[in-house]
């Protein structure tokens, strides 16, 4: 290989963007490692490529340029399909791939590999002159296994662009301009792609290494450099644009990725001269040495406003998923000024104190109950019902009654979000929460365990009672239909039955009881109740 032929010199280079832009994106794989994998295969695949297409042009043996030529195939196979993965991750942040979806995706890159191996024998993926006697690729013409290689990847790519697009469609206006910046690029890189394999470019050099080169730095930039597919973007509903208090998400990177109306006043009275832009913005330029510490958790903040002074409450939260992965901090400033004020008057007013404490005890027993509920639901919250189950299971061994436990979950629900919305998924969560309420008995304790799961207590329920009152609550589920703006969404419970002490003497025993029953329930098929039996091992969650 001659090291001063250009054409190979600028696949190199080609080859170490793509090295470069592996190694700096696996250093920043702990915030979403799907996609930071992801980007590193296809970046590793393209590397690969790019070596052999430099290997097969500046190559002074014929034989070693002819198995050079060979040898550009796999990596594409390679990166296409780890593409597909890179677009679905960017769009869904919290997937992560399954084993045998890998596995699948290693079979077409296996396969090529080995035809490519093996092509002086059969000539199903080069054919022509010298193809047989590996004797130069000059004179080489595409086989049917080159094209089954080539419509491979291009499928691959065209679903990760669907997945791109569709996410662009779909997402809020901040994420909006990344993902559009993405989809570009790859449609660039893979027009220059088609335009070569067209013969457009004549006897130019493929031109597709160096186009995939700028659009694996493109989406760097766009996951990394700007810090907006660290968080997962989530419904509007969430941070509600009505509510009195400051809310603004900032990244893992410090940049500010939501606010609501109340914050960007608060911004704007504490910096005149911000961004007319706040998303995307630098928090700590907004802030200046005011933002709080996720450590620190709880400060005053006072803003100087035209109409006066205004004293904040601010709290600072970390935003940990289910895999411990740090998605940003949420910032919730609420005003405190009135309060404050109150305070005060209180200390100066000694002649009120009596009635002020006793508003202050009605406050405090509304926050009280307001803690103990679930605010999308108005169910009672997973920590209430923790506190009242110890009263009950010593109620239940004190008068010698059973006590039922019942564990439901919404089957399929994810699906429902997906294709609903995540605002018709509250709706449903909402509409299931009244359904419990209505058919729960006097004396039962219902509550919103987490997520898409709800327990009921039910106290002097034997099995048989708790049996019949999970199947019934199924039962009318099924038939009725959640009606959301419009739509009528029917969704199904699979749930699980157990009772004490047959199931066990604690909270945690029969939790596990019923959740090892519901979850038979799912495997069996779905849209079903199962009771536990005693004395049967617990089979712990499916992952």
């Amino acid at each position: 290989m001659e090291l001063h032929d250009p054409t190979g010199i600028a696949y190199l280079v080609a080859a170490v963007v793509f090295g470069w832009l592996a190694l700096l994106t696996w250093r920043r794989r702990a915030h979403n490692p799907v996609v930071a994998v992801s980007l590193v295969v296809v970046m590793i695949g393209l590397g690969v490529s790019s070596v052999a297409d430099a290997v097969a042009v500046a190559a002074t043996s014929q034989r070693t340029a002819a198995i050079a030529s060979l040898a550009i195939l796999p990596g594409v196979g390679i990166a296409t399909g780890a593409f597909a993965c890179l677009a679905f991750g960017i769009t869904h942040p919290q997937w992560t791939p399954r084993r045998w979806l890998v596995a699948l995706l290693l079979v077409e890159p296996v396969l090529i590999t080995v035809a490519a191996m093996t092509n002086t024998s059969h000539l199903l993926v080069y054919r022509g002159s010298g193809a047989a006697g590996l004797t130069g690729s000059a004179g080489w013409g595409y086989g049917p296994v080159f094209w089954w290689h080539t419509a491979y990847s291009y499928l691959a790519m065209v679903i990760g662009i669907g997945f791109v697009a569709w996410g662009w469609w779909k997402a809020p206006p901040a994420f909006r301009q990344q993902r559009l910046t993405i989809l570009l690029a790859t449609l660039i890189a893979c027009a220059a792609n088609l335009v070569y394999l067209a013969r457009g470019f004549g006897e130019l050099l493929d031109p597709t290494p160096f186009g995939f080169a700028v659009a694996g730095t493109v989406i760097f930039y766009a996951i990394f450099r700007q810090d907006l597919f660290t968080f997962s973007p989530v419904a509007r509903a969430l941070i509600i644009d009505q509510i009195g208090d400051a809310i603004m998400v900032v990244s893992p990177g410090g940049r500010v990725l939501d606010l609501n109306p109340t914050a960007v006043d608060m911004l704007r009275g504490m910096n005149p001269d911000a961004p007319a832009n706040l998303v995307g913005a630098s928090a700590q330029g907004l802030f200046g040495e005011n933002i709080v510490s996720p450590g620190a958790q709880e400060t005053e903040l006072l803003v100087e406003f035209a109409s006066g002074r205004t004293e904040y409450q601010v709290r600072a939260s970390l935003l940990i998923d289910r895999y411990h992965r740090d998605l940003g901090t949420v910032f919730v400033a609420r005003d405190m000024t009135e309060a404050n004020n109150q305070s005060r008057r209180l200390a100066a007013a000694h002649g009120q104190l009596v009635r002020q404490v006793e508003t202050i005890e009605l406050l405090r027993a509304d926050l009280a109950e307001q803690a103990s509920r679930d605010a999308l639901t108005g169910l009672h919250n997973r920590r209430h019902l923790v506190e009242e189950f110890a009263s009950m299971i010593g109620a239940a061994e004190e008068n010698d009654e059973p006590l039922s436990v019942a564990l439901f979950d919404v089957d399929r629900f994810k699906s429902i979000n997906d294709h609903y919305g995540h605002l018709a998924g509250d709706a449903v969560l909402v509409g299931l929460a009244e359904l419990l309420g209505e058919q729960a008995p006097a004396g039962a304790l219902v509550a919103r365990w987490g997520g898409e799961e709800f327990l009921v207590a039910l106290p002097g329920a034997d099995p048989a009672v708790g049996l019949a009152f999970a199947e019934d609550l199924r039962s009318r589920c099924e038939r009725n239909e959640i009606a959301v703006e419009g739509l009528m969404i029917r969704c199904t419970l699979s749930g699980g039955v157990a009772a004490y002490p047959g199931s066990g003497a604690t909270m945690n025993d029969l939790f596990h009881a019923a959740d090892a029953s519901m979850y038979e329930a799912k495997n069996a098929g779905r849209n079903l109740v199962r009771l536990h039996e005693p004395h049967t091992t617990i089979a712990s969650r499916p992952l």
